[in-house]
């Protein structure tokens, strides 16, 4: 029986992305040929580990320098905070020519973002930029905000129908369901009892039958096997050691082929119905509280809180090494 490896079996049916914030570890990955990648992303967890190590000392130090010198023009951040979205900043830029071969689209954290990779880079291509804003109402009511002022975003924290719904109707641009709750990757040996591997299906069967743009980027896997049977969505977000193991993989297509759940000659289903939500903040309220037993909300929430941890210990050591350090303003 004829095998294929399954980096190129997931690339010829999906959009695979690196999920990373390590410029090295895009560099990495180009130069081993597992690449292009069409898109790019990452979180706070991945910058508090990132940010400590000792081989990103320099692009830390040279961050905190160009903060310093532009702080002047962020009022409304104190110094540690804009450092901290520069030094989120460097990667994206510094990855861009081995990486986006077709030049698509970088995930950011917030809209001032753009601003700042003007300032790291003036020749980068801001039309790339995304904005990434966890899936609640309040952040869904900014995304239709950012919409009408021309800036791209992303859902993500999604868990749910309900989610992905609003989601669509404010215009993200893709949305990114996380299979497990985002505690299975911060806490060794957590499970998760309930994995929506058929929200992204659902999700995607939404958006094309009712002609959205919205695209379905699956991210927070655990397995290879669960890859594969995502086989099929729009995209699917990857860490490079995911990635690297999974070029190193052959199996047999056939099998590859029965295990995805996307399947390549499916047939039209029939249009599952939903209410519209983005003006309708009660009835959203009450039937996401209600999703999945109440776990896609729970599920949210506690994204929501471990990334927000992982941001103030990010600006807490960025801000210990402003104080032990003196950094001169550099010329732009």
């Amino acid at each position: 029986m004829p095998t294929v490896n399954l980096l190129e079996y997931l690339d010829s049916r999906t959009q695979v992305d690196i999920d990373t914030y390590s410029a090295e570890g895009c560099l990495t990955s180009a130069s081993k040929e597992i690449g292009p990648f069409q898109d790019a992303t990452g979180n706070q967890l991945e910058v508090q580990a990132e940010i400590v190590k000792p081989s990103r000392s320099a692009v830390l130090k040279r961050s905190l320098a160009l903060a310093a010198t532009i702080h002047p023009q962020f009022a409304n951040l104190n110094l540690e905070e804009l450092a901290v979205e520069v030094v989120l900043q460097m990667p994206n830029v510094k990855c861009t020519p081995q990486v986006y071969i077709k030049k698509r689209d970088v995930n950011l954290r917030t809209p001032g973002s753009h601003l700042i990779c003007q300032i790291v880079d003036p020749d980068f291509d801001t039309s790339r930029l995304v904005t990434k804003i966890p899936t609640t109402w309040e952040g869904m009511q900014a995304a239709r905000q950012l919409k009408q002022s021309g800036i791209k975003t992303l859902a993500t924290t999604l868990f749910s129908m309900e989610q992905a719904v609003l989601a669509g109707e404010a215009g993200c641009i893709s949305i990114s369901p996380f299979v497990h709750e985002l505690k299975t990757e911060t806490y060794k040996g957590y499970k998760d009892s309930n994995p929506i591997l058929s929200v992204c299906v659902q999700a995607q069967q939404f958006y094309r039958q009712n002609s959205l743009p919205t695209r379905v980027k699956a991210c927070v896997t655990l397995s290879i096997d669960e890859l594969i049977m995502l086989a099929g969505v729009d995209a699917l977000t990857i860490a490079p050691a995911v990635l690297k193991e999974l070029a190193a993989i052959e199996r047999p297509q056939e099998e590859l082929d029965s295990m995805s759940l996307f399947a390549i000659n499916a047939k039209a289903t029939e249009a599952v119905s939903y209410p519209s939500y983005i003006d309708s903040e009660s009835q959203y309220r009450v039937e996401f509280a209600a999703s999945e037993g109440g776990k896609a909300q729970f599920k949210t929430a506690q994204a929501i809180a471990l990334f927000c941890d992982a941001q103030t210990a990010v600006e807490l050591y960025v801000k210990s090494q402003l104080e032990d350090y003196s950094y001169t303003p550099i010329t732009l």
